[in-house]
């Protein structure tokens, strides 16, 4: 393992490399340091968001989960709050301007509201492409901007194979979704094939509702109230966002995690043009990595505007895990 390390280690050194190190240091923020945590609730949308919802466990104090679903449905088995919506009506009612419709009038509005009024930050997960999911997702998006909450979307794109017309109502559903939300991360379920070609596609999809529900809790528990509004601006500036994640041990831990987050099957994209990032950092206590993990993060996307926070939560041993959500 530490042979391979310092192969990487030295790989990537010749590769970045072209990167010139006098280019000037673009901003750095940190946030989640306010001793007041943001208030946040994280809402499943359709199977797919339901069942990423459950993989959230257990749940960060404070947090508030809710299952949005058609019918009661075994995905939503667990979940404390749940709200029944209408798919039929979901793409009216959720491609309504909140700017000019601004009364929530209609059950499901009314509904998610009553669950969202007393939050700061909404986390929604779901796939797109479906006649729920998607809509779904814009709908809870329309009613957290009227409520005036920090708003991010984690969402699966359909495979290819599925055909042109999931894919066109899927890209249609990720249109509205970008303007109901401050920020939209999605993943390609094309990825899977990559990743885990030999594996069950039922296991596979159990992966990236892992990654996903870690990347929710982990955003869920760095952001702290005085954090709402810098965090949305942030978010704005960049209209496509993608996740990397990864970790490291031993001597290039901090290196490895960054190396790992940036080649991450959905973090797409060359790694220069990343205008935003926001780094999440999970390390053992009492270790000062951040200098560290930064530098890494810097020479991989020079001129981005970097937004970092520490995860409350330390990693395990000697472990660094890094997660960067990338705007493009």
């Amino acid at each position: 393992m530490d042979a391979h390390a310092e192969m990487l280690f030295a790989r990537s050194r010749t590769l970045i490399s072209r990167f010139p190190d006098a280019a000037p240091v673009p901003d750095i923020t940190r946030f989640g340091t306010g001793e007041a945590r943001a208030r946040v609730a994280v809402v499943g949308c359709g199977g797919a968001g339901c069942n990423t919802l459950r993989r959230i466990a257990p749940v960060p104090t404070g947090t508030l989960s809710v299952a949005v679903n058609d019918a009661p449905h075994p995905s939503m088995a667990g979940i404390p709050k749940r709200i029944l919506v209408r798919p039929d009506v979901l793409q009216a009612f959720a491609s309504m301007d909140e700017r000019a419709v601004q009364k929530m009038e209609t059950h499901e509005e009314k509904d998610l509201s009553a669950a969202l009024l007393d939050r700061d930050l909404v986390i929604v997960l779901g796939g797109l492409g479906g006649d729920l999911g998607g809509w779904g997702m814009s709908l809870v998006g329309r009613v957290g901007r009227i409520l005036g909450d920090l708003t991010l979307a984690l969402a699966t794109l359909p495979f290819t194979a599925e055909g042109v017309i999931r894919r066109e109502t899927a890209d249609a559903q990720l249109s509205l979704l970008r303007k109901k939300c401050d920020g939209v991360v999605t993943f390609a379920n094309d990825a899977l094939l990559r990743l885990a070609p030999d594996l069950p596609l039922t296991k596979s999809f159990a992966v990236l509702g892992g990654v996903m529900a870690r990347a929710a809790v982990a955003f869920a528990t760095s952001v702290a109230r005085d954090d709402v509004v810098p965090v949305k601006r942030l978010l704005a500036r960049s209209r496509d966002w993608r996740l990397g994640m990864g970790a490291g041990t031993e001597k290039h831990r901090c290196f490895l995690a960054v190396d790992e987050a940036f080649r991450s099957p959905w973090f797409t994209g060359r790694h220069e043009d990343v205008r935003q990032a926001i780094v999440l950092i999970a390390a053992p206590a009492g270790a000062s990595v951040e200098e560290e993990v930064l530098h890494e993060v810097h020479l991989r996307s020079p001129t981005a505007e970097v937004a970092w926070a520490l995860v409350p939560e330390p990693a395990g041993g000697d472990r660094v895990v890094v997660q960067v959500l990338g705007g493009l």
